[in-house]
């Protein structure tokens, strides 16, 4: 009965030990969680992408190898292009042909447009010759017919001369003759006497010599116009000389003969009004020209705009061609990590075919649980401080997520009245400048908004 009560006693001290000790570890438990919220823990997170070529092939080249760090636009691994290399050479070789094409229908064209200019310059040349032939037929016209008529006024004027010399001087002509010989003959008389005083005054002193000069060239000239007034008396009174009359005669017959050569001159308006008609049809001539060198040149700008649209076509084509061979390249989507690869050299990967799997380093996050009761003081663009755990060295963040719903929660209600769930949301908060020496994956721990 004594061992009994022992034995009694001795299970109520272990129950209630073990509830003091239970009582105690659930404080230190709840001193735990309550750390652990306000320092969430999370992890360095990574975007994993599969990079696959766009067409299907034979892989002939790999660059890369699991674990190399690439950069955007490296490249990873290349298929067998043959056949496209031959289909650019040869969409390459057409373009440049079409390009020779083009020039040689420019060529084509410049000289065309030369054609037009030419044949244009021909029509203003034949419409100015056909001018000048005009103003030559008029010009031409108005000086045969003032030379014929000057021609018949030089014969009308002979004959009258030659009418004259034959029938003599009229009574009213010899009258006249007379009068002019007997004033001439009194001027000299007064002239002779005048001299001959002004030589006798200069003897005696009276005058200067420059008044005989004076009187002797009055003198003189008296003298002269009372000859010439005697023979024009005599030739009156004796008639004209056989001589005079044939040279009136000859002079009569050459006007005669200056008229029919301006008679004659007439023709050359005709020959000017030939040179007129040819001009025009130099002109109509130099005009078709014109609209031959013009159709040509149509022609020839469509000879131009149908290479123009085979270069087009062979550049589309040539495009086409360097965008298939630009497939068979497989480059880096992004800087990163080689973290696999699925294929290897000599095997057939069709389109899409992850090759390799890259983990970019680029942007890289971590993604931390708040309770709701914490989470009012977060906000996106917040710029927060983290421990990484590893190296116990800061890093920077920014939010840039804040879940509008809530993930689970984390703390159920117990039976007490007016007690709740308290619900956790996910914070995204992407790492600034992380340096690539950390790993995907290693722990950071939330050190707060601001935090130092």
């Amino acid at each position: 009965m004594k061992a009994i009560r022992i034995i009694m006693f001795s299970i109520m001290v272990l129950l209630i030990g073990s509830g003091a000790y239970a009582l105690s570890s659930y404080g230190e438990t709840g001193r735990i969680k309550a750390a652990s919220v306000s320092q969430p823990i999370s992890y360095v997170e990574a975007t994993n992408m599969n990079v696959s070529f766009k067409m299907s092939g034979r892989i002939s080249e790999i660059y890369v190898k699991e674990g190399d760090h690439v950069k955007k636009g490296q490249l990873l691994a290349r298929l067998e292009s043959k056949e496209l290399q031959d289909k650019a050479a040869q969409a390459q070789a057409t373009l440049n042909k079409a390009n020779a094409g083009v020039e040689q229908a420019q060529a084509a064209l410049e000289a065309a447009n030369a054609g037009v200019k030419q044949a244009q310059a021909g029509v203003s040349a034949a419409e100015a010759k056909k001018t000048q032939g005009q103003n030559a037929v008029n010009v031409t016209a108005q000086t045969a017919e003032r030379k014929v008529a000057q021609a018949q006024a030089a014969v009308k004027a002979a004959q009258a001369q030659l009418d004259a010399l034959k029938n003599g001087a009229r009574k009213e002509e010899r009258e006249q003759a007379k009068i002019k010989a007997s004033a001439a003959k009194e001027a000299f008389r007064i002239a002779e006497d005048n001299y001959n005083r002004m030589k006798t005054l200069f003897q005696q002193g009276a005058v200067p010599q420059a008044k005989v000069d004076e009187a002797k060239l009055n003198y003189e000239k008296a003298k002269a116009e009372y000859e010439a007034a005697q023979k024009q008396l005599e030739m009156v009174q004796n008639g004209p000389r056989p001589e005079e009359i044939k040279a009136a005669e000859a002079q009569l017959e050459q006007a005669k003969a200056a008229a029919a050569l301006a008679e004659a001159s007439k023709g050359e308006v005709k020959l000017r009004e030939s040179d007129v008609q040819a001009a025009e049809a130099g002109i109509s001539q130099a005009s078709s020209s014109v609209s031959s060198a013009q159709a040509n040149v149509t022609k020839a700008q469509a000879t131009v705009n149908e290479a123009n649209a085979s270069v087009e076509q062979a550049r589309a084509a040539l495009a086409e061609a360097k965008t298939y061979l630009s497939y068979t390249e497989l480059r880096a989507p992004s800087d990163g990590i080689i973290t696999s690869q699925s294929a290897q050299i000599g095997e057939l990967v069709g389109a899409g075919f992850p090759v390799f799997t890259i983990e970019t380093t680029q942007d890289r996050w971590a993604k931390f649980y708040f309770p709701e009761t914490e989470l009012s003081t977060l906000k996106v663009g917040d710029i927060v401080n983290m421990k990484l755990i590893s190296t116990g060295k800061m890093v920077k963040g920014k939010v840039t997520v804040i879940e509008p719903a809530a993930d689970f929660a984390i703390q159920k209600p117990s039976q007490k009245m007016g007690d709740t769930d308290i619900r956790s949301f996910g914070v995204k908060v992407t790492l600034i400048n992380l340096p690539d020496t950390v790993a995907t994956g290693m722990t950071l721990q939330w050190q707060g908004k601001g935090a130092k």
